[in-house]
């Protein structure tokens, strides 16, 4: 974690969170280039940030989706919860809108692609802090579904799943059982426990929600 010493008072106060070091690097570099910034901490992986009193003083919070620990979306949900300052803009580098809409309903001010490069995070945090949101215009991508996990395809094709599959493995992550699973997706709960099976014998898994949790987590398909 790295700390600045004495940052100016009527600086931005940012704190950078994403597991990938060349990215911190990246970042940093580009705000120090401006008198607007000042960098407060940055953190690998979201249980450290959640640990500390950074988040309390801070303006603006970076936020990769895919982090060890609670990954992105679950510390929108703790700083939601917990009623923080700071304005929150995600890091990610999938183009979705299903994705966005849902970290925009978590809290989130903004949703910045990395594969758009880093120089233009400084504009968005100013024009974040000034009271606007900043999420791509979707409407562009002719080819995008909203309701396609389009940025899960890689995932889907590695180990064979298919979207449904997809959607039960989100669901059981976030504690849903095979009854709750079956009325949200119009599914009997026969079809929602096959799914199940055939989850755990294609990621070759022991069959329990932590292991599907920790695996999900650190393969992407909980961002």
């Amino acid at each position: 974690m790295h700390k600045p010493t004495d940052p100016h008072p009527t600086k931005i106060k940012v704190i950078i969170a994403d597991d990938h070091p060349l990215i911190i690097s990246g970042i940093t570099e580009v705000l120090e280039k401006s008198e607007s910034f000042s960098i407060m901490a940055t953190f690998k992986n979201g249980n450290g940030l959640m640990q500390s009193s950074c988040l309390a003083d801070a303006d603006v919070l970076l936020l990769d989706l895919n982090m060890p620990g609670k990954n992105g979306l679950q510390v929108l949900e703790d700083i939601k919860a917990m009623n923080l300052k700071l304005q929150v803009l995600v890091l990610t580098s999938y183009f979705s809108k299903q994705l966005a809409d849902q970290c925009a309903l978590s809290g989130a001010h903004g949703y910045i692609l990395k594969s758009d490069g880093l120089d233009t995070i400084a504009v968005t945090i100013l024009e974040v802090v000034e009271g606007k949101t900043a999420f791509p215009d979707f409407s562009k991508n002719t080819e995008e579904d909203p309701n396609e996990f389009t940025y899960l395809d890689e995932f889907l094709k590695k180990y064979n799943l298919t979207k449904r599959e997809a959607e039960v493995i989100q669901m059981v992550c976030k504690g849903y059982n095979s009854k709750e699973i079956a009325k949200r997706l119009f599914l009997s709960i026969f079809t929602v426990q096959t799914h199940r099976r055939n989850i755990f014998r294609k990621l070759n898994i022991d069959g329990n929600t932590v292991s599907l949790y920790k695996f999900a987590s650190e393969n992407g398909i909980l961002q």
